[in-house]
């Protein structure tokens, strides 16, 4: 969902389904430790509530830094266990309001909300043994050859693990599905991008300092998660804040059954306002199925897994900025045609190139990609980009190819 995508060289190139087309984005590298930040030296109090107060103070900065935003509609966004970490900063805005922040709305993906009930969603224990029971063992060590954050999701050669070993001898690999410009190496490539000398001091890294990883084994041994936000939602959703839950339809690990169970007669118990329906993305293709609550809608998006955005871009454009600017005024935006909607036999005619608007009241969001790797805690993914190279120069000159 960012500006750019590193490519297979190690160059960018700019993503054409970029959430900042229509919204000013702030990536937040949050909890301290994870990306390029500074980690935290006594994590008696490393927990969420630790967090939020973080996050809390950077908002306050960030505004006094950059006044021309005060009072600018405000959302935030984030996927994984943001749906921990947005529920905890949200209560705390609405309980304790920072001066000149209009908090508008928030938008989750494939949230980890509650320890118990999102579990609940998946292959119970009975049926575990009942699998155990029923395959040779060959069968159950190669169980993991599954990606069970995409279910449909092709192997990536230059990983070491058991999905790769085992796929690729066995040339066990289907063309599922894509990732518009986002492939199965995608990780990889942007993990060597983000070592790259020039690049650490183009977005001014202290050198030497921090070694960047997709997921931080140090935040995850010393980090204290919460078992549930749910206690969070009920302040929440009477402040009148819009909000959207989302979930890719193939992310097993935190998948959509389980979502739909917390928002419902196991969790907050949510009054259905109107009833499941379908929804079509901009190339008129089915994208997924919708429900809405008083005050919440929760959307599935088809095809998609733990990472909406990088396996559905096309879609997950559509959908953010339908639920920025309401679906009225998104049907009459310019969307880029994806040309690799292939599984879905798109009409590629549909759709035209992306035109970015650049009104100087855009509104503002403070982005966050929150990836639960097992129980490993990657944080708040965020890059906050100081290139002082023009959109124009890093097309035509990639950071990664600068002598």
């Amino acid at each position: 969902l960012g500006p750019f995508v590193v490519q297979s060289d190690l160059s960018v190139k700019r993503n054409p389904y970029a959430w900042n087309r229509k919204a000013n984005m702030v990536f937040l590298e949050s909890p301290a430790g994870v990306g390029f930040s500074q980690p935290v030296l006594n994590d008696t109090d490393y927990n969420d509530n630790f967090t939020t107060n973080r996050a809390y103070e950077f908002l306050e900065q960030f505004l006094e830094l950059y006044p021309r935003y005060k009072n600018r509609e405000f959302y935030i966004t984030g996927e994984s266990y943001a749906g921990i970490y947005i529920p905890f900063l949200v209560h705390k805005l609405v309980a304790s309001p920072i001066a000149n922040l209009s908090l508008t709305g928030f938008a989750i993906g494939n949230p980890f909300t509650d320890n118990i009930i999102d579990g609940t969603g998946e292959c119970t224990s009975e049926c575990e043994s009942a699998l155990e029971a029923g395959i040779s063992m060959s069968e159950w060590d190669n169980s993991d050859v599954l990606n069970q954050y995409y279910i449909y999701g092709d192997v990536c050669k230059l990983q070491s693990n058991n999905q790769s070993k085992t796929l690729i001898p066995n040339k066990n690999i289907r063309p599922l599905t894509h990732r518009g410009l986002v492939g199965p190496c995608q990780d990889v490539y942007t993990a060597s991008y983000l070592q790259l000398p020039t690049v650490q001091a183009a977005i001014h890294v202290i050198p030497d300092q921090i070694e960047w990883t997709d997921c931080s084994s140090a935040v995850t041994s010393h980090y204290t998660r919460s078992d549930s936000a749910l206690s969070k939602y009920p302040t929440i959703l009477q402040a009148g804040l819009k909000g959207l839950i989302y979930s890719g339809d193939a992310d097993s690990n935190v998948n959509f059954i389980g979502t739909e169970r917390w928002l419902t007669d196991e969790g907050l118990n949510l009054t259905v306002t109107e009833k499941w329906q379908a929804w079509f993305g901009p190339d008129k293709q089915l994208a997924g199925y919708t429900v809405r609550y008083t005050n919440l809608t929760f959307t599935t998006v088809k095809g998609a897994g733990h990472m909406v955005p990088a396996h559905r871009p096309l879609h997950a454009l559509y959908l953010f900025e339908c639920f920025l600017y309401g679906n009225r005024a998104c049907q009459s935006f310019k969307y880029p045609k994806d040309a690799l909607e292939y599984l879905s036999g798109a009409d590629l005619g549909a759709t035209t190139t992306a035109v970015v608007d650049s009104s100087a009241n855009v509104w503002w969001v403070i982005g966050s990609l929150a990836a639960l790797v097992g129980v490993a805690l990657l944080g708040w993914r965020g890059y906050v980009h100081h290139f002082t190279s023009s959109y124009t120069e890093l097309e035509t000159k990639p950071i990664g190819s600068r002598k």
